[in-house]
């Protein structure tokens, strides 16, 4: 991993958030940072262009979201930062995973499978981010942020669970061929899938049932 790589790439993305936050508030610009993050990955892999540079700008993309999060947690008045800090360790396994998962797709033998299944990941996450601004900026729409979670159990479920659980399959001489530990950080990641698809499904069914039961004034 080059180092000089990583620490520009860090400032880029601290620039971007710092632009951004001159116009919106600290979650939405993080959440945007997020999902261009997320587009440029996909067009790189898409394109095959310089994906070595590519995974350094996703791990450092990981990296500063990570000091964003603990920066994040210090903030919080003391009494709820413990409830805040278990709400956001998902999110710091996740991280830690993925750039360990990144890493190991520039050190280790066959390491551009790894990208295969990283950007399954990517493409699951997309509506994520675009659901998220929604719930944010157009609270009072209440079919529209049903509407997009129903597109985002669909397309999350989709790359999750059914693309990546065939593409391990296709592919498990490779992964089983990886250093123990990047085995287990591709099973957990793995796992995280089901999880939060079925936390995806509980918000659609309480969204059907709400629209159903007309508990709100609904635009």
């Amino acid at each position: 991993m080059n180092i000089e790589y990583i620490l520009p790439l860090m400032t880029f993305w601290h620039t971007i958030t710092t632009q951004i936050v001159k116009y919106k508030s600290p979650e939405i610009a993080n959440n945007a940072v997020s999902f261009i993050h997320c587009v440029l990955f996909i067009g790189h892999y898409s394109y095959e262009y310089n994906l070595n540079y590519t995974v350094h700008a996703s791990i450092a993309f990981f990296i500063y979201d990570l000091f964003y999060i603990i920066q994040r947690i210090r903030y919080f008045d003391p009494s709820k930062r413990m409830s805040e800090c278990n709400k956001q360790l998902p999110f710091i396994a996740h991280h830690i995973a993925g750039i360990y998962i990144l890493y190991s797709s520039i050190t280790v033998n066959d390491g551009e499978n790894i990208l295969g299944a990283y950007i399954l990941l990517e493409k699951s996450n997309i509506m994520i981010y675009i659901s998220y601004y929604l719930h944010k900026d157009y609270v009072d729409y209440i079919r529209l942020n049903a509407l997009s979670e129903v597109i985002q159990l669909i397309i999350y479920t989709y790359f999750r669970i059914f693309e990546l659980s065939f593409f391990i399959h296709k592919h498990q001489d490779y992964l089983f061929s990886y250093p123990l530990i990047t085995q287990i950080l591709i099973l957990i990641v793995y796992s995280m899938g089901y999880a939060w698809s079925y936390r995806l499904l509980k918000k659609n069914i309480h969204n059907y049932y709400t629209l159903k039961g007309n508990k709100y004034n609904i635009q």
